[in-house]
């Protein structure tokens, strides 16, 4: 029986995601499956794992904003900035200087002027982020040298949630393809200390919140998602029998809807998603079968 379903898991630490897609696979006995938004393994994060057919839908899960929490060490540091890598310590004459001198005020002045809104980043190269059929700390990790293109991102906030050297605990709402570790950097490139991050935690993608997130040893097949819980309802849809015979063997329908146009759009039989079609100038046409 093909069970066509989504599922939120809090991955632990120290698991890729592909961990995940092994041990559920094993545990619910389904074969085809897999993830998205993916993290490096030493970061802790909402995962969404999809099963059979509806892994067709995973292009189609919003991903604009992230939100983080993350800690930061200021006493020493490592070449991958967490701790894949052998340490290296600040000096404790540097330390003492830090500590007696780097204030509160001061990081949230940092932030506030050079952390808000449009900024233009380098992903870090030990990071999940795909260079050619390869992840980057893949390939830092195996010693080639890796060159990351700057890019485009935004902050919509930035908080200091506390701070006592060597550790800024802090919070933050992004837009995609924002990496925490270059947030980091640069904040660090600005103090002039050394620093690593000890703990990463994605904690909201989207509408996903973290706190929603089975645990991997509590999830089981019947923890799934109710797929209108996934997607945005606009973009759900109904089909009379005669319309959806057509639409499932890919003929245009000409007619006036009242659907929006220029968007894929979802047909929904009040319990699955069946088909992915689309709608302009009164043409109701086929994309995909679910």
């Amino acid at each position: 029986m093909i069970m066509n379903n989504f599922y939120y898991i809090d991955k632990p630490l120290d698991h890729t995601s592909f961990d995940i897609i092994r041990i559920l696979r094993k545990r619910f006995n389904i074969k085809k499956m897999w993830h998205t938004w993916t993290l490096d393994p030493l970061a802790s994060w909402g995962l969404i794992v999809v099963t059979w057919n509806y892994t067709k839908l995973i292009p189609y899960l919003e991903k604009d904003t992230k939100e983080y929490e993350f800690d930061i060490m200021l006493d020493w540091t490592t070449e991958s900035f967490d701790l894949w890598e052998e340490v290296q310590f600040l000096g404790q004459e540097k330390q003492n200087y830090y500590r007696k001198n780097l204030k509160q005020e001061d990081i949230n002045q940092i932030l506030l002027e050079k952390f808000s809104w449009k900024i233009k980043q380098v992903p870090p190269k030990y990071s999940a982020l795909k260079i050619g059929w390869k992840k980057a700390y893949e390939l830092a990790r195996a010693g080639e040298n890796i060159k990351m293109k700057e890019r485009d991102v935004t902050i919509f906030n930035i908080e200091l949630k506390s701070f006592k050297y060597p550790k800024l605990s802090l919070k933050a709402k992004v837009s995609a393809w924002t990496y925490i570790r270059s947030i980091a950097a640069d904040l660090w490139a600005l103090i002039g200390t050394w620093w690593y991050i000890s703990k990463l935690r994605r904690t909201k993608i989207w509408n996903f919140d973290i706190s929603n997130a089975f645990e991997l040893d509590n999830i089981r097949i019947e923890n799934s998602i109710d797929v209108k819980n996934i997607f945005n309802s606009d973009l759900f849809i109904t089909l009379d029998e005669e319309v959806l015979l057509k639409i499932n063997n890919w003929l245009q329908v000409n007619w006036e809807f009242d659907y929006p146009k220029n968007k894929d759009l979802f047909v929904y039989d009040g319990e699955n998603i069946t088909n992915i079609v689309t709608y302009n100038w009164e043409l109701l046409k086929a994309i995909r079968k679910i």
